[in-house]
């Protein structure tokens, strides 16, 4: 059985997803023609698309979480 996710843990993996966008935005942004980076930065933006649009239906801070941006800057 998985236990609960603690609220600390759940603030790590969104920070490390972020980061890992951040850095797909960058990639994609050195070569255009690059069509695997452009796929990865596009994944990266519907993955953060999605868990914020879940988390915000549930209320949470997105502040305080980390997805208080603009996710479509990252598509």
């Amino acid at each position: 059985m998985m236990s609960k996710l603690s609220e600390e843990s759940l603030k790590y993996i969104i920070a490390r997803l972020v980061e890992n966008a951040n850095e797909a935005v960058e990639e994609s942004d050195r070569d255009r023609n690059d069509l695997f980076n452009q796929g990865r930065r596009l994944a990266y933006y519907e993955m953060l698309d999605i868990l914020k649009s879940e988390l915000d239906a549930r209320d949470a801070d997105l502040k305080e979480l980390g997805l208080d941006f603009d996710v479509d800057k990252i598509a």
